[in-house]
């Protein structure tokens, strides 16, 4: 399964892509070859999933003796894959399911299979247990209890108020043990390796209290509290010592920073970077903070604090030499044993092996092997100035084999909105510029990874300015020559669905075409339907969350696309999956009723037993060939 290989080779420099060359769409849209990559505990084994045949596998691969042994999975939604031990991996999918009686309604839940594929015997957390439902909803952790590896997980008890417990798992026999549990609503547990508890974060619902309470003795001590109805801090893992915590602060002066918190409740001084977008290590065996990446427009930056991480620095970047992201994807318990992943400009991605201690280097494969060098577009990252004078940060696609003049566009806005657009191989983007289309996937105010003042614009400006941000891209791309401003379409998925929409009814005369996949076109029905979804409370986070960027209810209906059918004059593609969970299939129902009334044009595609999320293959290709059939033939791209 894996070649071994005397270093990373780099791609020769691409030429100009010859058009008979072109992958097919399904190259683009199918799930990626090999994804959920990790390495076990002794760093001698490799469990991924990849697509053999048109069928998904779950592989366990020896890297002493080539051994591999695998089993199906195409029937489930993989979320993610980790090893309990050298034996047992530990895999965690989901389906969607109504379990109202349960903690919420109809959801997308989670399940976690311990699977030891060479003796072919599987165990289900959770399952048979009494006052239990077989799912799980996180707190994984690998622990060692009497030189015996367990694996962690939470889950709420059927009929409990929505309160979770923490269990540990015996990877032979799949047998639980109850760890913690108590009636208050615990968010988080950080837990040594030994499987000591050492602190546990809780959000109470209707208080709004969020408590940090540290582990004495068999009680638990409450040693920092604040009141935050959205933005409460979150409890990340251990510090870099024994006893401290790792907590993230999101609001007030000090907040968007990391902090060390010791049991008394004293925080330390905050991680000060430069970066916004930063993401903890923690060593794979003791647990404690390791280090932080930073992810920038130009890849990810590593600051280690591990001694022997820090002396991989320059050994992990001399090995990944020509990668513009190279990510550190998973280690053994000697953080030297690494699993390494690349995407450049001519590799749409590709995870190795790497033994730093041997100097041994193994290809565990690529991500889209069917992607040739030359048909990967070039991705710039760029800026410009919104109407008001806020600066906007973008990433623009370019087609393969085509002179930056003139194109036709797609703007294919993110969805969140509270979230971001970086820098790498994105599959919708790349499928539409090898169709010759240049793609424009602005960060409008809102999104992550600027700050909290760039978050906090876009609260109250949903479909205002979080909405007039793309199309003031659109005037900057046609004002550099780069695009035809007659030649405009907008696509986008959840929220980017709700702005693809919002930009032909609300924000009229810049797009000549618009795709929206999942999104939501009435606020009061969108609102009034997760009210229903968190048990009939107003106030519930989730709620308030929504409320901050909606703004003024009053003026709600202002930014309702459904409400404006009648200003449509181009044509809409309606794409929605019938077992979406987080924006209903009935907010595509109310955008197609209302252009129906109106007469205006549109089509409309129930993708059946699809998510929110594009999960299937088979609909995720039926969606990115309706798309493209859709823009091909309402903005031609030659």
């Amino acid at each position: 399964m894996l070649v071994p290989i005397t270093g990373i080779a780099q791609t020769p420099p691409k030429s100009a892509p010859a058009p008979e060359t072109r992958p097919p769409l399904s190259a683009y849209g199918k799930l990626p070859d090999i994804e959920d990559v990790a390495l076990s505990p002794s760093g001698t084994r490799v469990a991924l999933v990849k697509d053999v045949d048109n069928q998904r596998i779950i592989i366990d691969h020896d890297l002493a003796t080539g051994d591999n042994k695998f089993a199906s999975v195409s029937k489930s939604k993989i979320r993610t894959l980790f090893w309990g031990d050298d034996d047992h991996i530990i895999l965690v999918a989901s389906q969607t399911a109504n379990l109202r009686e349960f903690v919420g309604g109809s959801s997308e839940w989670y399940t976690g299979q311990i699977i030891n594929l060479r003796k072919g015997k599987t165990h289900g957390m959770f399952r048979g247990m009494e006052k239990f439902y077989p799912v799980v909803m996180g707190d994984f952790n690998r622990i060692k209890v009497k030189d015996k590896y367990q694996v962690t997980a939470s889950n709420v008890k059927i009929e409990w108020d929505g309160f979770r417990s923490l269990y540990g798992f015996s990877l032979d026999t799949g047998r639980g043990f109850l760890l913690d549990e108590d009636p208050h609503h615990i968010h988080d547990w950080v837990i040594k390796p030994d499987g000591e508890l050492l602190a546990r974060a809780e959000h109470d619902r209707d208080t709004k209290v969020w408590n940090l309470r540290y582990r004495q003795g068999k009680s638990w001590k409450s040693i920092y509290s604040v009141k935050e109805a959205i933005d409460y801090p979150s409890l990340v893992g251990r510090g870099r010592d024994e006893q401290s915590v790792l907590v993230y602060k999101k609001t007030g002066d000090d907040g968007g920073y990391y902090y060390e918190v010791s049991p008394d409740g004293t925080f330390s001084e905050a991680f000060d970077f430069e970066s916004y977008q930063l993401a903890p290590i923690f060593h794979p065996a003791t647990r404690k903070l390791a280090g932080f990446a930073e992810y920038n427009p130009d890849g990810v930056r590593y600051t280690f604090y591990d001694k022997v991480l820090q002396k991989l620095q320059g050994p992990i970047d001399e090995a990944m030499e020509g990668y513009k992201i190279k990510r550190i994807v998973s280690m053994a318990d000697d953080p030297r044993k690494v699993i390494l992943y690349g995407e450049s400009d001519d590799d749409a991605g590709t995870y190795y092996f790497v033994d730093f201690i041997s100097g041994d280097f193994a290809l565990v494969g690529s991500r889209r092997p069917h992607i040739p060098a030359e048909w990967i577009a070039e991705q710039r990252a760029i800026t410009y100035k919104a109407a008001d004078g806020l600066e906007i940060h973008a990433y623009l696609t370019l087609p393969p084999g085509r002179d930056a003049k003139d194109l036709p566009l797609i703007v294919l806005p993110h969805g969140g909105p509270q979230a971001n657009d970086e820098w790498g191989f994105d599959w919708q983007a790349q499928a539409l510029a090898s169709r010759g289309y240049a793609v424009l996937q602005p960060n409008f105010r809102g999104s992550t990874g600027y700050g909290q003042s760039f978050i906090d614009a876009g609260h109250g400006e949903w479909g205002r300015k979080m909405q007039t941000d793309l199309s003031d891209g659109v005037r900057h791309l046609a004002s550099e020559g780069l695009i035809d401003p007659q030649k405009v379409c907008i696509a986008g998925a959840s929220y980017g669905g709700y702005a693809a929409l919002a930009g032909v009814t609300l924000d009229k005369g810049v797009y000549r075409c618009a795709v929206s996949i999942a999104g939501v076109s009435n606020i009061k029905a969108m609102i009034n339907w997760e009210i229903s979804e968190q048990g009939g409370k107003k106030n519930a986070s989730t709620i308030l969350y929504w409320k901050r960027f909606l703004g003024d209810e009053s003026r709600w209906n202002d930014i309702s696309p459904d409400r404006f059918a009648a200003n449509v004059t181009v044509p809409i593609l309606l794409i929605h999956g019938k077992d979406d969970t987080v924006v209903p299939i009935e907010q595509s129902y109310r955008m197609r009723d209302a252009l129906k009334k109106e007469a205006k044009p549109f089509e409309f595609v129930m993708l059946k037993e699809e998510d929110h999320w594009l999960s299937l293959e088979p609909t995720r290709l039926q969606t990115l060939e309706t798309m493209v059939q859709f823009l091909e033939t309402h903005n031609p791209p030659y």
